[in-house]
């Protein structure tokens, strides 16, 4: 009975070990950021780990410049930002997570679909076929609610 109740202790004691470490591991994920900027500084972007952006600065000489430079000029910021803070959870998990730490890649990845650099042709179908929203789904007002457009169908 004593090898059972030393199993129980093993493994309690191993469950409290990966509490503290995944403790560890979350304080740290709170304090990473990935910043990067484009080559004239005129984007600067901030994300998270899991690459949700957190603040995006446009300087005025950035909208200087066509949207789909612009577009793709803020895309590039984002995955080079996204790529710093990758490095940090690498660097910060590795350490704490020792051999889990492949599992660990394996479910933080799992989630996030691959930044992929969307190519001329997307970038024009999608604009020209899907309305802008304004954050929930809503057509942007700028876009839809123009009463001074001559196609409009309410005239």
């Amino acid at each position: 009975m004593s090898s059972s109740a030393e199993r129980i202790q093993e493994m309690l004691s191993r469950f409290e070990e990966q509490a503290q470490q995944a403790g560890r591991l979350q304080s740290a994920m709170q304090e990473m950021r990935g910043t990067a900027s484009s080559q004239d500084r005129s984007v600067t972007v901030t994300v998270a780990p899991s690459g949700a952006v957190l603040d995006l600065k446009l300087e005025p000489n950035a909208v200087r410049r066509s949207a789909n430079e612009l577009q793709q000029q803020i895309m590039a910021v984002i995955r080079e930002a996204t790529a710093t803070a990758a490095e940090q959870l690498d660097q910060a998990a590795a350490p704490i997570l020792g051999e889990q730490y492949e599992q660990f890649q394996e479910a933080f990845n799992a989630g996030v679909p691959a930044m992929k650099p969307a190519s001329e042709d997307t970038q024009q179908a999608s604009s020209d076929s899907a309305p802008r929203t304004g954050g929930r789904g809503r057509p942007d007002t700028d876009d839809w609610d123009d009463d001074s457009s001559n196609d409009s169908f309410l005239r």
